[in-house]
């Protein structure tokens, strides 16, 4: 087997790994609930390289089965690493992204360390490298034993999904609790700010209910969120983000730091909301092959869900009819489109078959806590309190926004866990100012910390709109030393008969101290219900990121043939074709690789298959029929392949327009009637196509359309008559999530010795003239031509038709079948005959025989 061997003289493309950056000064991410990161190389060794490469890079002319020669793939490389990954201690690691996969940490080889302290070292580590065993306390990472780098000798770009601190504390069970993250930011002695726990007024940050703590205001919205330090950032630019998406406000006063939420509406603990909210179903993440997952989509966390209001596609099947609802089915996962299942209370099931649709879902929620704002007045201020520094002005000025250079439309961008963390933007509309002041856009806010696009989301965009649109107008004026106790945040009212104000709310945001001793409050006007907003979802944004790495099913059993001489032009081939199991998925099967081996044991490649073919079963019997045949029904089932079938004329079917075969007969149908889902019924037969034999056919019996699907390779003519051993490595639709080869399933195949063809024979079949010489000269070829009415016919050649002028006795002889004994070669010829085109129709079938 020497052609297949690797060459000897063949050299590893590395010796060592290749790192485009090596940076030893990034900072160390900090993950708060469920988020998403790239890790940074720390270390490695061990880099090696393993001859006997992956495959790849076979193809071109040339070889034992049409492949060239092997490329760089000859060798691929593995090396032992250390990523860290952020501070500790974490929960764990959910999916990682390698390049354009998706995969689980064990598929990888990885294993995780969490970060705690203390932490102990790795084990694999202190053994084989005991010098650079390091625990590496406090530092989440991920280790690789001999971790396979491909072969391009390079790590590749990872991600991880991070299950980090605190999370799962938020109301929505996944994120983490706001009030317990921006605690533990200030006051963490390994990765906070270093702020001095006492100086924090606990009870505006944590609360159980009924008051208007920054923890019951979150979880009375439903606000929770998941972020993510990855870079150097100053640490008031990360708070003041953080209390910008969920509209807070930090006040320092009395020596301690508040958190006041701009909240201006009670929140009732069981408060219900109904909810109709259009969006995309997504399509899930799969990391293991030959299962096909259902789509999910969590609205509210089970504590929160009330009730169900039914699902309906979002588009009307056409103009004037309402859209379709889709049919609940319990707790079970949907198997056709059109249906949804909930297994958890608040988490919508949808089958393969509606991913990526546009749907409308209702459903009803109630609020986790009571939120009760304090909104009482701490000094209602009169023009006997205000300071006149002004002269005959008002002491009381009042600055109103242009209504027209404030924004309709805002956009919050935000991540999308359920679209692998993609960065989409989330859009909040006031339908009313954009009919009368048109469409404008704010700045788009971003807030990666959010990863819910359905509920928080939106919640946010649309708090953030309220505010810019309906708090327009600000009021300032000064106060003598005796009103030190105010605080921004504080509610006053103002009377002012000038402005006709009387006993008008407004909220303090600033106040400073001039050098006369004087405060200067600005406050803002308190609009009720604008803080705190009732829930408008916008359409969630489609693009859902593909998993190009979603592991491949495996074929069914593919079609593998060798057709009739006459259907090849005389060139012996074997045609094969296949498909994915359960047709395929909804990405998990684009083609296959095809492999062939006269051993079992070392397998080339020599096809690739792009297509899939179109294959099924027979559901009844097909009695058997030569030629044209109007009456028998061909009922095939493709629901394995998801095929379809088309019907042509009888003409083009008589031409094999829609060639297909059954067991081993090649036929074509001129009608396809579809009855049932992936069911036809195939009529106006032409049976026996190609020289094939027309037999009667069983329920059961294979079915496969033979189209551009379906490989024709030329079969090397040594291999006639051995056992062929195929394998075929699905990959999918994205060209990767290949199988192993060595886990796919082997199909036999025995080629059919060719006939023993004699000479004349041969030559006369090619259609060219032929000399046999003078009828005078010894024979050269001895031959038995046997009795015409005893052997069986081997070969049929169209020797033409015997036109004789006078009928010649033995003319007449060898027509009538019986043996004759012409005689010496050497005698006169008394018989002239033209035996015509080999092209001509079959006129007479001879037996010529053997020749020996």
């Amino acid at each position: 087997m020497g052609f297949l061997r690797r060459s000897e003289n063949a050299k590893p493309d590395y010796t060592a790994l290749q790192l485009q950056t090596s940076v030893s000064i990034l900072p160390i991410p900090i993950v708060w609930g469920r988020n998403k990161i790239a890790p940074n190389l720390i270390w490695y060794a061990n880099f090696q390289a393993v001859p006997g490469g992956s495959g790849k890079g076979i193809g071109g002319k040339g070889g034992l089965f049409g492949g060239g020669a092997a490329a760089s793939a000859d060798y691929t490389y593995k090396a032992d690493l250390i990523m860290a990954l952020c501070e500790g201690p974490i929960a764990g690691v959910g999916l990682i992204w390698k390049d354009l996969s998706i995969y689980a940490a064990l598929e990888l080889g990885l294993g995780i360390e969490n970060g705690t302290t203390p932490q102990a070292v790795w084990p694999y580590l202190a053994a084989l490298y005991p010098y650079n065993a390091l625990a590496y306390q406090g530092t989440a990472y991920a280790w690789g034993a001999g971790y396979n780098l491909g072969d391009s000798a390079s790590i590749g770009n990872h991600n991880f999904e991070i299950i980090g601190i605190f999370a799962g504390s938020g109301v929505n069970g996944t994120d983490a609790d706001p009030a317990i993250v921006i605690n533990d930011f200030l006051t963490n002695a390994q990765y906070g700010c270093g702020f001095n726990p006492a100086s924090i007024d606990s009870t505006t940050l944590f609360g159980s209910g009924g008051d208007a703590s920054v923890q019951t205001y979150c979880r009375a919205m439903g606000y929770a969120f998941s972020p993510a330090l990855v870079s150097q950032e100053q640490a008031s630019s990360t708070l003041t983000r953080w209390l910008q998406i969920l509209t807070i406000a930090a006040v320092w006063s009395g020596g301690l730091l508040k958190f006041i939420p701009y909240g201006d509406t009670q929140i009732s603990q069981g408060d219900q909301q109904t909810i109709s909210q259009e969006l995309s179903i997504p399509v899930p993440i799969p990391v293991s092959s030959g299962e096909t997952l259902p789509a999910v989509i969590t609205v509210s966390a089970p504590a929160q869900f009330v009730s169900d209001g039914g699902v309906v596609y979002a588009a009307s099947p056409q103009p004037g009819v309402a859209p379709y609802a889709f049919t609940f089915i319990g707790a079970n996962i949907p198997s056709v489109a059109g249906q949804y299942g909930m297994s958890v209370a608040g988490s919508y099931i949808f089958g393969p078959a509606d991913q990526g649709k546009p749907v409308i879902i209702t459903y009803t929620t109630a609020a986790a806590a009571t939120y009760t704002p304090n909104l009482t007045p701490v000094y209602n201020l009169t023009d006997s309190d205000f300071i006149d520094e002004r002269g005959n002005k008002d002491p009381v000025q009042v600055e109103r926004a242009d209504v027209f250079s404030l924004p309709t439309i805002q956009r919050v961008e935000v991540l999308a866990r359920d679209n692998e963390y993609a960065a989409i933007p989330v859009e909040a509309r006031d339908q009313s100012q954009i009919e009368i002041f048109g469409p404008r856009v704010g700045s788009t806010i971003q807030a990666h910390e959010i990863c819910d696009e359905y509920v928080m989301g939106p919640l946010v965009a649309q708090t953030i709109l309220q505010r810019e649109l309906y708090v327009r107008t600000k009021f300032t004026f000064k106060l003598s030393w005796e009103y030190c106790l105010l605080d921004p945040m504080d509610i006053v009212t103002i009377t002012d008969a000038n402005l006709g104000l009387s006993n008008y709310p407004v909220r303090i945001i600033q106040i400073e101290e001039d050098d006369k001793g004087l405060l200067g409050f600005t406050c803002e006007e308190l609009v009720s219900g604008v803080s705190t907003p009732a829930y408008y979802p916008s359409a969630s944004p489609g693009g859902f990121q593909p998993n190009w790495g979603v592991p491949a099913v495996p074929v069914n059993t593919p079609l593998i043939v060798q057709p009739p001489l006459g259907m090849t032009g005389g060139v012996a081939q074997v045609w094969m074709g296949a498909s994915g199991i359960n047709a395929g998925g909804a990405s998990q099967w684009g083609g296959a690789n095809v492999y062939v081996s006269i051993d079992d044991v070392t397998y080339s490649q020599v096809a690739v298959l792009t297509a899939p073919l179109r294959q099924g079963f027979l559901t009844t019997s097909l009695a058997a029929a030569a030629g044209w045949d109007p009456v028998n029904i061909l009922a095939v089932n493709l629901a394995e392949s998801g095929g379809t079938l088309s019907g042509t004329s009888q003409s083009a079917a008589q031409s094999g327009a829609t060639l297909s075969i059954v067991d081993s007969e090649f036929l074509a149908y001129e009608s396809a009637t579809l009855v049932s889902s992936n069911a036809y019924q195939l009529t106006g037969l032409s049976r026996g196509q190609g020289g094939s034999t027309p037999t009667a056919h069983s329920s059961g019996a294979p079915f496969a359309r033979i189209d551009g699907a379906v490989i024709r390779y030329n079969l090397p003519a040594n291999f006639a008559g051995q056992t062929l051993y195929f394998k075929f490595q699905s990959f999918n639709i994205f060209g990767g999530g290949a199988e192993d080869l060595s886990t796919c399933a082997v199909y036999t195949f025995t080629a059919p010795a060719p006939p023993v063809t004699h000479p004349i024979a041969a030559q006369l079949a090619t259609g060219f003239p032929l000399d046999l010489g003078q009828a005078s000269a010894a024979p050269t070829i001895s031959d038995d031509f046997g009795q015409v009415s005893a052997d069986p016919v081997v070969d049929a050649i169209d020797l033409g038709a015997i036109t004789v002028t006078v009928t010649h006795p033995i003319a007449t002889q060898l027509l009538s079948g019986t043996p004759l004994d012409l005689g010496l070669i050497t005698g006169a010829v008394l018989i002239s005959d033209d035996f015509g085109s080999t092209n001509d129709a079959v006129v007479d079938a001879i037996n010529l025989g053997t020749a020996p």
